[in-house]
């Protein structure tokens, strides 16, 4: 048994990481501290954390002992991951707009071993505080997965924003092929592309322009010339501005959600500022995507190099999950800068090499 006695820390990175586990290696997993931070910490397993632990037994034919408001829960699989179609809804046990991202970042590796395609409906929040928006699915995690070795497509059917949720993906995962890659990211972050996506649902296209354009422009104040997309959908009411870039092999993006009352130049700001303010680190990953590929980078082959910045409880958080069933596989150090953290990755294909 694997017990992990903050599963709610950085955004509850340990929930899906320890869930994602439990599945991978078949040991049975006991997380407490819980939280449900969707949109407002507060004690206690939410709705969308439930669904993610209840989806973690199903793929598993698991026994789960959880309940919604408990500070902890256990799950014994029940054998290897299964193929299968798995329609997933954060509000299926009470209303809810968490972010269903998180349920595709734990059930993406383990379903890639699971020796067949799987077919997913995702329902809950697309574009929500707690997880990343749909687009940055699309346009980062996405590219950077199928980079690692991962094989997965993903379609959004409608957006959900706060606090309607309603949103809906559809994802299919086929399993890897081979080995996932490592990669080395130590040296600064190289821009080769940049873009800006814009969503806007039920609300003046202008908006939305105005959105696009002050990002465009933002980002040549900058020295940065980017491609834009708008793009208008019917779902829940709220706009979404996603800056990306790519340095020809990884990508990263900052995004930022509408609010009511803001000008649409602040929203194009916000996103620009965080991406410059990266680049001017020096880092080779921003540290909260990092954290979102810990897993995959544990489950590959060989060893994985890279510098971040920012800050570092979302990445020290998957760390610690890890380490607690994988011993010794994510070091953490700042021996040439301390804005930086170095990381080292001893990846343990799937838990073959130990």
């Amino acid at each position: 048994m694997v017990e992990i006695k903050d599963g709610g820390a950085a955004r509850n990175a340990g929930l899906r990481i320890g869930l994602a586990l439990s599945l991978i290696t078949g040991r049975p997993t006991r997380l407490g501290g819980l939280v449900d931070d969707a949109p407002r910490p507060r004690p206690g397993l939410g709705p969308g954390g439930l669904t993610q632990a209840v989806a973690a037994s199903a793929v598993s034919r698991g026994r789960l002992q959880a309940e919604a408001g408990s500070p902890e829960l256990t799950l014994t699989p029940g054998g290897p991951p299964q193929p299968g179609d798995y329609h997933l809804d954060v509000a299926h046990l009470e209303p809810s707009s968490a972010p269903f991202s998180p349920l595709l970042e734990m059930l993406l590796p383990p379903l890639s071993l699971a020796g067949g395609t799987s077919g997913l409906i995702l329902r809950g929040g697309s574009h929500v505080m707690g997880g990343p928006t749909s687009d940055e699915i699309s346009t980062v995690l996405l590219p950077n997965w199928r980079a690692l070795g991962l094989n997965a497509d993903y379609r959004e059917i409608s957006p959900g924003f706060f606090p309607g949720g309603g949103g809906e993906a559809e994802v299919t995962v086929v399993e890897a092929g081979g080995p996932l890659n490592s990669i080395r990211a130590e040296e600064p972050f190289q821009v080769r592309e940049v873009g800006v996506e814009v969503l806007c649902s039920n609300l003046p296209v202008h908006l939305a322009e105005q959105a696009m354009q002050g990002a465009l422009d933002r980002l040549a104040l900058h020295g940065l010339s980017g491609e834009g997309n708008l793009r208008r959908a019917k779902g829940g009411k709220g706009q979404a501005l996603l800056v990306w870039a790519g340095d020809g092999r990884l990508r990263i993006g900052f995004s930022t959600l509408g609010k009511r009352g803001s000008r649409p130049e602040a929203l194009a700001l916000e996103a620009v500022e965080a991406l410059t303010h990266f680049l001017k680190s020096g880092a080779g990953l921003p540290s909260a995507l990092a954290a979102r590929m810990l897993l995959c980078l544990a489950c590959a082959k060989g060893i994985s190099h890279f510098t971040v910045s920012g800050p570092p409880k979302p990445l020290q958080a998957a760390m610690k999950i890890i380490n607690a069933f994988w011993p010794g596989t994510v070091r953490l150090s700042s021996p040439r800068d301390e804005a930086l953290l170095e990381v080292k990755v001893i990846g343990r294909d799937w838990g073959r090499v130990l």
